[in-house]
């Protein structure tokens, strides 16, 4: 007897996580649907660790991800993924609700519904980090893309076209600005999408493509996921680091790969930020303004977010230039 198709494929990117698994499942095993519509696939990088055998003892499907990172991970996931709806969930991403998989799938019965993005959000024991990355996203880009930065803003900006109490569905060619949606924390798309292979190591580039071919993207503001992102400044400031050499070094992913399918504002923003970032007053300005026009309290942590992420970047260069400079006196003693 042929099986049935699941109704979804959850696609988790590993490496060396064997301490996140039992937090995630012990969440997700709370969901009411019904765990036959249900296939985990777990697309691993290499773990070192228990994390494979950890998998497999919860008869998760786990595939090999030769190229370790999380994006070409969840590439490699989608196809292997056979369920009508694909989910990208990543370890520390936790679903609030026992019955989100079933509103999602009760969505997805609009056929007007391609892809569904959900609403990000913090648990009150999360840094301020954390918090200000899902009420905005990372400062950077929350500075380039403004509104279109976060699910949350985007009916400040767009073309609302279907509005109810689960979701609603914007016309994002309603404006220049290119929204920042990425494949990850619970992105759900369905299962006859084919990502390109160009594309695989870029989380954000596929969902560009899918507005410019016309399908509709949910944003599901009924449903939230929680994302402990950046645990500390730390953390904050070597993620931070690790963007700026992507685009330093023009990598086939990050802001650099993308830049060309931005608005001309987006891309003068882009180098108008060093000097925004460092200036402290224009932040500190940007936050107050914020504060009293959204009422949005993370805006008062806006200055120290960027301060930081500047100061990352700037160190950043900086140890490219040092690198550079040492490879070329190098190549010139030979």
């Amino acid at each position: 007897m042929q099986k049935s198709i699941p109704r979804f494929s959850i696609i988790i990117p590993t490496l060396n996580n064997e301490h996140d698994i039992d937090a995630f499942f012990t969440s997700f095993e709370k969901q009411t649907f019904n765990k036959n519509g249900i296939e985990i696939i777990a697309a691993d990088g290499g773990s070192t660790d228990k994390t494979v055998l950890l998998f497999k003892n919860r008869g998760v499907r786990v595939i090999n991800n030769p190229y370790k990172l999380a994006e070409p991970g969840i590439h490699l996931g989608m196809e292997a993924g056979r369920a009508d709806i694909l989910m990208i969930l990543a370890l520390d991403n936790f679903l609030d609700g026992k019955d989100a998989l079933a509103k999602i799938s009760n969505i997805y019965e609009n056929q007007d519904v391609y892809a569904a993005v959900l609403k990000h959000n913090s648990k009150p024991t999360y840094s301020l980090f954390t918090k200000y990355h899902n009420t905005f996203t990372d400062p950077f880009n929350h500075f380039i893309n403004g509104y279109a930065s976060n699910t949350r803003t985007f009916h400040k900006i767009y073309k609302t076209i279907f509005k109810s109490d689960e979701y609603d569905i914007y016309d994002f060619k309603s404006r220049d600005e290119v929204p920042m949606m990425s494949f990850s924390q619970g992105f759900t798309i369905r299962g006859t999408y084919k990502r390109k292979k160009k594309d695989m190591f870029d989380d954000i580039t596929p969902v560009i493509d899918i507005i410019k071919s016309g399908k509709k993207i949910a944003y599901i503001h009924s449903i939230s996921v929680f994302h402990d992102t950046n645990r500390d400044y730390k953390q904050f400031i070597r993620k931070q680091r690790w963007a700026t050499e992507n685009a330093l070094s023009a990598k086939n992913y990050g802001i650099a790969y993308r830049a060309a399918d931005l608005s001309l504002l987006q891309r003068m923003r882009m180098y108008v930020w060093p000097i925004y970032s460092l200036s402290i007053v224009l932040p500190t300005l940007r936050g107050l303004y914020g504060f009293l026009i959204d009422r949005e309290k993370m805006w008062l942590f806006h200055p120290i977010e960027c301060f930081l992420c500047g100061y990352a970047n700037a160190v950043q260069v900086i140890e490219h230039l040092r690198a550079k400079m040492g490879n070329i006196q190098t190549i010139s003693r030979k």
